[in-house]
């Protein structure tokens, strides 16, 4: 059977790594099921269309057996600032009557449970949503020691850019690049990327926590399920 242990409801931007991801990760026993909001971009602009979605599609899930609905999207659940996270939570609550989560708020509580303090960010984001994710960050009470959007013109295409085809090679490099003085973790943001593979590749060569997007999402929702597995290669966040 199916969701024996826990049945989660992803609404995620259009791409089908989250679910991928989460199916082969995630512990016996738990199951995804997936809804899609059209996405423009990553622009502040664009994550404003994104968002206006999130309470409609929220409501496809009322009919559903789901233990949660997560908004699985990071710079759509904080581009708002501090305390949007959890307005997007009571939107999703409202519609579908299940508890909600957004990965904003998986990664303030990955911080925290982490002890840390200071973050350095790596995203696939233009400057302006770089700010809004830094004010977000530090208006929670984590300092932003560097935050820098890589270079995805490689990933542009006619219908704007193609998050889910960066791969291990590319975005290892770019974290490889990254200055982490002052930092005491990592966080690669970003939904669309395809991170879990190398999280404790990561590690190992960082000598941090390092915090993926995808990583601290799957950890929330399967705490909030109580499904409180330690799995292997997810870094030291699934060792808590």
């Amino acid at each position: 059977m199916y969701g024996w242990r826990a049945k989660i409801g992803l609404i995620t931007p259009l791409s089908e790594n989250a679910e991928h991801a989460f199916h082969i990760y995630a512990p016996e026993g738990v199951s995804f099921a997936s809804m899609k909001i059209a996405f423009p971009g990553p622009t502040p602009e664009g994550l404003a269309i994104l968002t206006d979605q999130l309470e409609k599609t929220a409501a496809i899930y009322r009919d559903y057996n789901a233990d949660l609905v997560v908004f699985g999207c990071t710079s759509g659940s904080c581009i708002r600032g501090i305390g949007w996270d959890q307005e997007c939570i009571r939107q999703i609550e409202r519609a579908s009557g299940k508890p909600g989560l957004t990965t904003s708020t998986a990664v303030l509580e990955a911080l925290t449970a982490l002890g840390s303090k200071k973050v350095a960010v790596l995203t696939p984001y233009p400057e302006a949503t770089n700010e809004a994710e830094r004010k977000f960050l530090e208006d929670n009470g984590f300092a932003v020691t560097s935050i820098v959007g890589m270079d995805m013109s490689q990933y542009i295409g006619e219908k704007g850019v193609r998050f889910e085809e960066t791969d291990e090679y590319f975005l290892y490099r770019n974290v490889m690049k990254m200055d982490l003085k002052g930092a005491d973790t990592f966080f690669l943001s970003c939904m669309g990327l395809t991170t879990l593979e190398i999280i404790d590749k990561l590690e190992t060569a960082l000598q941090v926590p390092v915090l993926t997007s995808h990583q601290a999402t799957l950890w929330s929702a399967l705490r909030r399920c109580r499904v409180n597995d330690k799995l292997p290669g997810l870094g030291r966040l699934f060792h808590i």
